[in-house]
């Protein structure tokens, strides 16, 4: 399994975070909560993955995540 592409969004849309090709396992490859090395107000972000399965097929899930300090 691998993680195909990987956005996250603020509140106006605006694209905060995206990376492609990447083992979901890794560590350090996720979102650390800022944008430009600053930490981002909390808040709900969009995001949208695609997840390509060891079969081939590729699922596109979506939905928000809380961000808390």
């Amino acid at each position: 399994m691998q993680i195909r592409d990987f956005k996250l969004f603020d509140r106006w849309g605006g694209l905060v975070f995206e990376r492609q090709r990447f083992d979901p396992t890794a560590k350090n490859l996720g979102w650390d909560g800022t944008f430009g090395g600053k930490p981002m107000p909390i808040g709900v972000y969009a995001y949208f993955v695609e997840i390509e399965f060891g079969d081939g097929e590729v699922v596109l899930y979506e939905g928000g995540v809380q961000l808390v300090r």
